[in-house]
């Protein structure tokens, strides 16, 4: 049920757009005129009788395949014929050629003993023309990335006007405007923060987990999410300069240049066409001197112009293109040139520059030392952080998995250091060690975990009970 959702959705969202829409009309239309004549043509053949008296055979299948051929087909026709009045020839040059002489065959038959290929033209062009469809899909999808992209983006803005608080469009955002971004909202754009703390999710941007703490003078970037702090940013870039339209840049411009192998293979092309046309000439003059039958040297030779498209080599490099460099902005792999895609093949080794590059998205507890019972200090660590909106906090809580929490007063959030409270009589800290020292407590005890933790590449929350250290949770990515 979940997949036949999923290609529904697939499907309703190719049907609007408009090319995806055009080349699926021309296909359905292409398919309803092409499956009788092929029923036409083959039932003599399968049953033994014909559908349609002979001497109706030619006019019928002339008439039914005009429209796939010269209405549905019209665009690649004119693009091919172009290639000969310019000497600049591609595929459809290859497919013009060969399915209007096929369909003139039937023309001359009509008058002379030849045979009739007219019938398989529209074959030629409805198969062609579910090559395009396939194609457009292909671009679709690609584009629908680079969509899903834009849309990461916040639609409107609070900004404050004069000591008024108002939301607008993002459009009319202007720079130097200054924002209020409350907790669990996105960033609107890129700028500056001016007054408040809080902590950032850029995980869209630099794929860590970890939000990174802003306060007054942090630089912010639009459609980044905001935690657990009320933010005022100025607006430094709008547009297409900001952080996420460059990325967008980024990715079609990667879709748009031409790579090594399509350079190659438009030379190619340019130069194989009137290649094959050749050898289709030579063909079909050297089967009519061996056979002295005209029908058959022309039909070979249709057969080599058809047979002889490089449909594939021109369809697939730029659909590879598209596709790959969509779906890698999807999943967060930005790609700056379509030559990376082709020399990518080469690559045996991937080196990160730093620890946690490559990470679930999502902090984990991952170890626990504990100078008191391991449940007690999870209750009380959970109970404090689920007072907070910071993911390190959220961990701690999922690991905990209580059912009730203990009552906590008196709880403050130290921005970037850690939090504190009351539970009954007793006053918890928990947080870094720079906050520990801060608060006087000793940590000679928990020192050596602490290192050892840290030195891994993991963040740890150190708990206290009135001033004295009672176990260190390490949380990682």
């Amino acid at each position: 049920m979940e997949e036949h959702n999923t290609n529904s959705t697939e499907i309703r969202e190719a049907s609007e757009d408009p090319e995806i829409k055009k080349w699926f009309t021309k296909l359905i239309w292409a398919w309803i005129f092409t499956i009788p004549l092929i029923i036409i043509m083959f039932f003599d053949r399968l049953f033994g009788t014909s559908i349609i008296p002979e001497n109706w055979m030619t006019p019928v299948i002339l008439i039914i395949g005009f429209p796939v051929i010269f209405i549905l087909g019209w665009s690649t026709i004119k693009s091919g014929l172009k290639g000969f009045a310019n000497f600049y020839f591609s595929m459809d040059s290859l497919i013009a050629l060969g399915t209007i002489l096929a369909y003139l065959t039937g023309i001359a038959s009509l008058f002379f003993k030849i045979q009739d290929y007219s019938g398989i033209s529209a074959m030629i062009m409805s198969i062609f023309i579910t090559g395009k469809y396939i194609e457009s899909r292909a671009r679709g999808r690609a584009t629908s990335e680079i969509m899903k992209l834009l849309q990461l983006g916040a639609k409107k803005a609070r900004v404050l006007r004069g000591k008024e608080q108002i939301e607008i469009p993002i459009e009319e955002l202007r720079i130097g405007d200054v924002m209020i971004i409350k907790p669990g909202e996105k960033i609107p754009t890129d700028g500056i923060v001016v007054k408040g703390e809080s902590a950032v999710d850029e995980s869209m941007v630099t794929g860590e987990s970890m939000p990174v703490e802003k306060s007054k003078g942090s630089p912010v970037i639009g459609a980044t999410i905001n935690q657990d702090g009320i933010l005022y940013v100025k607006a430094s870039k709008i547009g297409s300069d900001t952080f996420l339209a460059h990325i967008i840049q980024l990715v079609e411009s990667a879709q748009s240049e031409k790579i090594p192998i399509q350079k190659l293979a438009d030379k190619i092309t340019s130069v194989f066409v009137p290649v094959i046309l050749l050898v289709a000439l030579l063909t079909g003059i050297n089967w009519f001197v061996f056979t002295q039958d005209m029908s058959l040297a022309i039909g070979v030779a249709i057969a080599v112009l058809v047979i002889a498209c490089p449909c594939s080599l021109g369809l697939a490099v730029p659909i590879v293109i598209m596709v790959s460099s969509g779906m890698g902005a999807k999943h967060g792999i930005l790609i700056r040139k379509g030559e990376a895609i082709q020399t990518m093949k080469e690559i045996k080794y991937i080196v990160f520059d730093k620890t946690g590059t490559i990470t679930k998205g999502k902090p984990e507890v991952s170890e626990i030392y504990s100078l008191v019972p391991e449940k007690y200090l999870l209750t009380i660590a959970a109970s404090l952080e689920n007072l907070s909106e910071h993911p390190i906090a959220l961990a701690i809580v999922n690991k905990a998995q209580l059912k009730k929490y203990k009552h906590v007063v008196n709880f403050s959030i130290n921005r970037g250091k850690g939090i504190e409270g009351n539970i009954g009589k007793s006053k918890y800290v928990i947080g870094n060690e720079s906050f520990m020292k801060e608060k006087g407590i000793s940590l000679n005890k928990l020192s050596e975990k602490i290192n050892k933790f840290q030195s891994d590449g993991k963040t740890t929350m150190i708990i206290s009970e009135n001033k004295t250290a009672i176990g260190v949770i390490a949380v990682s990515d």
